[in-house]
């Protein structure tokens, strides 16, 4: 009998041994506490740069949702059911947006890049949600003289730095618009043998499922360095840190750290027109 998909299940190539396992179907995940697990620690640093030059980078239907502020962040993830306790860790550079849907205007945080140092969820994340998933090497953070940092590289070539300084408790939380959807990706799978095509091209959604909380916020000064590579150092993406070193900062909008515990599946994803 002829392997063939069943409708409602995750498969990932090679799809011949039945569904996938990976965040969204996993041994033990009926038991799963999303509301404690994974632990995680987010160092991130935002500033505000050129609109024009963000604008270029969005898809067609998107536009910038408020000032245009770019936000980058260190995610280190630990305790997550669908690695037996495993974790990683990941690095994001996003910015607010608006994207007119069929349905109306849909306003989130558009993810530019997101880096993993792990193969396994770069692959979940990218085909079956449509996220921008890259591989870097993304070490522990660094605390040093009271500032916490870290630097993404590949290969040995070190492209991407975040810092946070000056840092103290915070016991208020960002306050979330109402309006806020969720994270905005921009899914492409181009055809294979005919290139510039695409089997698949659309927006999806993830929105804010998380289930858990901030057990600790700290805020400071925050500090964003691209480094210029040549293109013999990052063969595969020199092309897109040069377009992040073009962006000039014009100021800082700070730094912070948190410590958090609970997370979400990311089942709700779809897609949006």
């Amino acid at each position: 009998m002829a392997f063939k998909p069943e409708k409602g299940n995750y498969y990932r190539m090679p799809v011949f041994f039945g569904p996938t396992p990976g965040p969204r179907q996993f041994k033990g995940i009926e038991n799963y506490d999303w509301e404690t697990l994974p632990k995680r620690h987010v160092l991130g640093a935002r500033f505000l740069t050129d609109a024009k030059m963000l604008e270029s980078w969005l898809p067609e239907g998107f536009s910038l949702w408020g000032e245009p502020v770019v936000t980058c962040e260190a995610t280190y993830f630990d305790g997550f059911g669908w690695l037996a306790g495993r974790g990683y860790n990941m690095c994001d550079l996003k910015l607010n947006v608006v994207f007119e849907s069929e349905n109306g205007p849909v306003h989130g945080t558009f993810l530019v890049v997101r880096y993993e140092n792990l193969t396994d969820p770069i692959l979940s994340g990218r085909e079956e949600l449509g996220h921008n998933k890259l591989w870097c090497k993304i070490p522990p953070v660094r605390d040093h003289e009271g500032k916490k940092e870290t630097a993404m590289s590949w290969l040995g070539t070190t492209f991407w730095k975040i810092s946070a300084s000056d840092l103290s408790e915070s016991t208020e939380l960002p306050k979330s618009d109402p309006k806020f959807a969720g994270l905005l990706s921009y899914k492409h799978i181009p055809t294979t043998g005919n290139w510039g095509d695409s089997d698949a091209s659309y927006v999806t959604l993830t929105p804010p499922a998380w289930n858990g909380k901030v057990i600790r916020r700290l805020e400071g000064s925050g500090n964003v360095e691209f480094i210029r590579p040549k293109w013999e150092d990052l063969p595969t993406m020199y092309h897109m840190i040069d377009a992040f070193c073009d962006l000039p900062q014009l100021e800082s909008r700070g730094g912070y750290f948190l410590e958090m515990e609970g997370g979400a599946s990311g089942s709700e994803t779809h897609r949006i027109d």
